[in-house]
């Protein structure tokens, strides 16, 4: 009987440790290989230009590559449900926005719950848009865009980078405001929507600091006004764009929040690498001179922190998505 209560001691020991194995398993290296960036954007826009610097230097981080891949359409959702989809080992994440990650999957249906499915990795910074259009246009600041556009209703072309995306809505918000008609353009990402007005088809459009620079500095757009109720006063090419704020229109308010994100199955180990890896990528000189030679600062806010705000980010566009529509 003893031998018998031992053998059953012994069993349950060799079970218990069957068990555990997968738990030690599961703290493998990461990473071992290269990892995929996904932006749900198209080529040219603010996100590619951030994500080719990025890309560039956090793999010497975190000790393989990390390649990016660009899955533009359905307002972001193509991309989004592309990395929700993929095996969720930290090898596939994402960079996208808060518009993609509370708002957009609000106005259709996808086949994926951004709140539930992905954790936030970090946020980096975050952008005004800025309303542009060519020089050549026959007006020279929002005054005289709104003049016009009120005796041309419906004539203006009104390009931005997606059906509820970060230009699309401020641009609805100001055209509302404003009282005006135009005849909105969508395009897959900021960078289309910037070749579009910069070759003619768009009359007026909508782009971040970083994209409409060159082309503010060489004289082929004007910057008419950047969302918000701040301007961009240390800036030396947008200091004098006034804000939408102080021209009357505050509820052209919208911020984009450039996020990475993982999906929410990940390992803990492979997440925290990834987060704590962009602290690190926040401290590196060359990023900081990369971010600095595209104008853009860094507003580093950590993964965890983040994700304590994005319910609240979806209740306020849920409430905003119903002021904008009556539904």
């Amino acid at each position: 009987m003893k031998r018998s209560l031992f053998m059953r001691i012994i069993g349950a020991i060799a079970i218990a440790a069957f068990l555990a194995a997968p738990m030690v398993a599961s703290a493998d290296p990461f990473p071992t290989r290269p990892i995929t960036l996904v932006l749900p954007v198209g080529a040219g826009g603010s996100h590619d230009l951030h994500a080719r610097g990025i890309t560039s230097i956090i793999g010497n981080i975190l000790g393989q590559p990390m390649i990016v891949k660009l899955v533009p359409g359905g307002a972001g959702m193509k991309g989004t449900g592309f990395a929700a989809r993929a095996k969720a080992d930290g090898y596939t994440i994402l960079f996208t926005h808060n518009g993609f990650d509370t708002l957009v999957p609000q106005t259709r249906k996808v086949p994926f719950k951004t709140l539930r499915d992905f954790k936030t990795i970090a946020k980096i910074n975050h952008g005004q848009p800025v309303f542009i259009s060519l020089s050549s246009k026959p007006w020279k600041n929002v005054k005289e865009l709104i003049a016009y556009a009120k005796k041309n209703p419906g004539k203006i072309k009104w390009g931005h980078s997606g059906v509820w995306g970060a230009g699309h809505l401020p641009s609805m918000q100001f055209v509302k405001a404003a009282g005006i008609k135009v005849k909105f353009i969508p395009h897959k990402g900021g960078g289309p929507s910037l070749r579009a007005l910069l070759s003619g088809q768009d009359d007026v459009g909508i782009a971040f600091p970083t994209q409409s620079r060159p082309h503010i500095i060489s004289g082929k757009i004007r910057a008419l006004l950047i969302t918000g109720n701040k301007r961009l006063s240390k800036d030396k090419v947008f200091k004098n764009v006034p804000s939408a704020g102080e021209l009357g229109f505050n509820s052209v308010n919208f911020q984009m929040d450039r996020i990475f994100m993982g999906p929410s199955k990940m390992p803990a180990d492979h997440l925290e690498t990834l987060r704590s890896a962009f602290v690190k990528l926040t401290k590196n000189k060359s990023f900081k001179r990369f971010m600095r030679s595209i104008g853009e600062n860094v507003v580093f806010v950590d993964g965890a922190t983040y994700d304590k705000t994005r319910q609240k980010r979806w209740d306020d566009f849920t409430a905003l998505i119903k002021a904008m529509t009556g539904k």
